[in-house]
């Protein structure tokens, strides 16, 4: 195998073991908020507009890169790989959207 073979492995072990950490954490964290009791409505409501305000500064923080590939990359795979996470971000925000008035 190649150095950079090596390397991209590596690297994305270690993506794949800090998503399996986040994934046991978020589970214990689930139980014992649980047993304690602390996922009130307050709580959900705290936390739909963290969720909101993060979904803001996720946006005004895609468009800044946006903006820095177009200037520094020019027109090349960054430049349409930020296109599609732009267009993924603004399509789950309409189809979570939807999903949600109609509940109501």
């Amino acid at each position: 195998m190649s150095e950079t073979l090596v390397n991209n492995l590596t690297g994305l072990s270690g993506l794949l073991l800090g998503v399996l950490c986040i994934i046991i954490i978020y589970f214990i964290n689930r139980r014992v908020g649980r047993k304690k009791r602390l996922f009130d409505e307050r709580q959900q409501y705290v936390t739909a507009r963290s969720k909101a305000a993060a979904w803001n500064a996720t946006s005004v923080i895609l468009l800044a890169a946006w903006a820095l590939i177009i200037i520094f990359d020019g027109i090349s795979f960054s430049f349409f790989l930020m296109t599609g996470i732009w267009v993924a971000h603004n399509l789950s925000l309409i189809v979570t959207s939807v999903y949600f008035s109609n509940q109501n």
